[in-house]
């Protein structure tokens, strides 16, 4: 059985990652799993955030206005 994402990467809310906070992964699911996409590293833990809130920020937006 072959697994098909429904949402591309940039329609799903974004998470950081749990040990370092470096890493941010689209959630597939509703609460953060092992089997999150791996969007990307960045350097700080406050960016990764930033970059997290943003994204998210944006799609909350675009919710509202549909």
């Amino acid at each position: 059985m072959t697994r098909r994402r429904l949402l591309a990467p940039e329609k799903l809310m974004w998470r950081q990652g749990r040990k370092l906070g470096r890493t941010v992964y689209a959630m597939i699911g509703l609460l953060a799993d092992d089997h999150d996409l791996l969007i990307g590293m960045f350097d700080t833990a406050k960016l990764a955030e930033a970059a997290v809130r943003a994204h998210n920020s944006s799609i909350i937006a675009r919710s509202k206005r549909s």
